[in-house]
């Protein structure tokens, strides 16, 4: 036999070798699926399968036999379930992004990777085309997504940093709460941040929303003395601002006088020290003289 033909079929003793131990590797349920990736980063289904990235145009058949206006009604119905399924996309990938982002960041800044390449946690943000601050809202997120993963699965409903930062201290606290609060900002109609702080203060879990006094507007010092009255007397004025005083004297009036009491008491002191000031900045501009 030849020398050429001698090595030809070591080489296809070689491949079907190598064959053989591919065919040996485990594979997942998914053929689409690398086992030897971690379950975070395999791709998804969507972007496995090349037919499902475009899908399929409306069946228009599903219209036979229908009236005009039941036609209407269905394409309607059609039309809003793909809007609803754009915006559950786009949630997912966000919320996928934050979460693997965000723990790799982690990871990162645990292993000081800005220190192997010579650079502050700026500069090394800077390299990864972020701001140093988004780094650590980033891990933020991703803790906060990581910590809602039952909640996320439970529900089928993926949650941007922003939902999640709403939802993940009130699922701490109570995770059958969390879950009311999310179906509740789901029921509005819009999924948001906004909506979720909304439902979790008309259950009860978050204090109302304050309702600011209306501001006077800005005026310049008469002069320094005026400046100094007006520091003064600004906590006491906080105080017996006229709604607070109203609602509380409904309640205890008793406690409200008394508290009056003590900030009349209070003032007087504080007045007291005013003249000093006064006397001692007239002595000193008098000696000048």
């Amino acid at each position: 036999m030849s020398k050429n033909k001698l090595l030809a079929q070591g080489v296809a003793s070689l491949e079907a070798e190598a064959a053989q131990r591919v065919s040996r590797v485990p594979r997942a349920a998914d053929a689409n699926r690398d086992p030897a990736l971690p379950h975070q980063i395999q791709p998804t289904e969507a972007l496995t399968v090349a037919s499902t990235l475009v899908p399929p145009p409306f069946e228009t058949s599903t219209l036979d036999g229908m009236d005009e206006a039941k036609q209407v009604e269905t394409l309607e119905a059609a039309y809003w379930d793909a809007d609803r399924t754009e915006v559950r996309s786009f949630q997912l990938a966000k919320m996928r992004g934050s979460l693997l982002k965000g723990e790799l960041l982690q990871l990162l800044l645990d292993r000081r990777a800005h220190e192997h390449r010579g650079l502050t946690v700026g500069d090394y943000a800077e390299s990864l085309e972020i701001k140093r601050q988004y780094v650590y809202d980033l891990i933020g997120a991703a803790k906060d997504i990581r910590a809602l993963a039952p909640l996320i699965e439970e529900t089928s409903t993926p949650v941007v940093a922003s939902q999640a930062a709403v939802l993940a201290p009130i699922y701490k606290a109570d995770p059958e709460a969390a879950g009311l609060v999310l179906q509740g900002a789901k029921d509005s109609g819009k999924l948001s941040a906004a909506s979720l702080t909304e439902a979790a203060r008309e259950l009860g879990l978050l204090p109302p929303a304050d309702t600011p006094d209306p501001k006077p507007a800005p005026r310049a010092p008469a002069s320094p003395s005026d400046t100094v009255g007006r520091l003064a007397f600004a906590d006491a004025y906080k105080v017996l601002a006229p709604k607070r005083i109203e609602l509380l004297v409904q309640d205890n009036p008793a406690a409200v006088l008394d508290q009056a009491e003590a900030i009349e008491a209070e003032i007087t002191k504080i007045q007291r020290r005013v003249e000093a000031a006064k006397k001692a900045a007239q002595k000193a501009i008098a000696a000048e003289a």
